[in-house]
């Protein structure tokens, strides 16, 4: 046994018994006792908060929009079969968008009886074949499996596509609206009938402004053309694991690719006209000209694959706490960054390439 399993068992008997009174006397139990929790861990540096994500939308209020724009959300990946996760998302989905098509894009090797309780639930289930070439880090597996679920949710007739995971829920009550909000006020062009408008991405902790082509891959929002064109892009034909030498720049693993995340990003931008070229001042360009990033707090993603690692107790803004200024290794485009990018309040330097030549590590 670990020793997380250890202190989880400890923590588990500790509170359990004066928990139980404390629900039975107060009426929000939980707020009291997380709130007296936080004050007890408090210290000169750290104020310590908790936040509450839930479950099921049953006692969610939420302002209905009455908008009459066709979304899909594509939910790709294996399924999460952990506490029913991604047949959970998928109610939770239908009951707060319900004019959303809500569309899994799995595999053809799931269990048919997974896909069936899916399928009841309101979601079309696209499954799809493996790719026989994983490609880096099976960067492969999720462009065929998104492609899959867009090409249905195109069928459909999306107007917009949200492409997130199986395995995350975004808990944002009105996300879809504001994400066809951004794109309706920061067009790519007056004319809004030509051919390449921006993708919504989100910003993730490992993110950086200063490791070319690194935007998060979890989360994509755009028109229909433009979701099928971003994952149109071909398919690598390398195997998983890439040789690198020892102590590699965060410029070297970019002209690599190894990350399936510059991958797709890369291929992106040079298809919009971008030079590929692994510098800071292309990467700009193709992410103020093309996408509009956002913040993890304007998604409120919970993710349970590493929710030791990804949720928003870990750090204040965009920071983990061992970041340092002469490597920032977490400053990103989140939407601060991304909106004083796009308005020229932040500029290209040259100065700025030396970060792209620091070791990767």
């Amino acid at each position: 046994m670990n020793i997380k399993n250890v202190i989880n068992k400890m923590l588990r008997k500790s509170i359990s018994i004066p928990y139980f009174f404390i629900k039975r006397v107060k009426k929000d139990g939980i707020d009291y006792f997380m709130t007296q929790a936080c004050n007890i861990v408090e210290n000169s540096q750290y104020q310590v908060a908790y936040r509450k994500l839930p479950k099921t939308n049953d006692e969610i209020h939420m302002l209905d929009y009455q908008t009459n724009i066709s979304y899909a959300i594509v939910m790709q990946g294996p399924i999460r079969t952990e506490e029913n996760f991604t047949l959970t998302t998928v109610k939770y989905y239908k009951r707060t968008f319900p004019r959303a098509h809500i569309i899994v894009s799995t595999w053809d090797d799931e269990s048919k009886d997974i896909i069936e309780q899916i399928e009841k639930a309101g979601a079309y289930v696209v499954l799809n074949s493996k790719p026989t070439c994983t490609g880096t880090l099976m960067v492969n597996y999720q462009l065929v499996n998104s492609l899959g679920g867009i090409k249905k949710a195109a069928e459909l007739g999306a107007e917009y596509i949200v492409k997130t995971r199986t395995d995350q829920k975004i808990c944002r009550l009105h996300f879809l609206d504001y994400c066809k909000a951004l794109l309706q006020n920061f067009s790519n062009h007056s004319d809004e009938s030509k051919e390449n408008g921006r993708i919504v991405t989100l910003s993730m902790t490992y993110g950086n402004l200063f490791y070319p082509y690194l935007i998060s891959d979890f989360f994509y929002f755009g028109k229909t053309s433009d979701m099928l064109k971003l994952f149109s892009i071909p398919l690598d034909t390398r195997e998983r694991y890439i040789k690198i030498k020892k102590n590699a720049t965060r410029r070297e693993f970019s002209r690599l690719m190894i990350a399936p995340e510059v991958y797709i990003m890369k291929n992106y931008f040079q298809l919009l006209g971008c030079t590929g070229d692994d510098t800071i001042k292309d990467y700009w360009t193709g992410v103020k000209n093309n996408l509009i990033c956002i913040s993890m707090k304007d998604l409120d993603i919970v993710w349970p694959k590493y929710e030791d690692r990804y949720r928003m107790h870990h750090y204040y803004g965009n920071y983990f706490e061992d970041d340092s200024t002469d490597k920032l290794k977490t400053e990103n485009f989140d939407f601060e960054n991304w909106i004083n990018l796009y308005s020229g309040i932040l500029q290209y330097r040259p100065e700025y390439e030396k970060y792209a030549d620091v070791i990767f590590k």
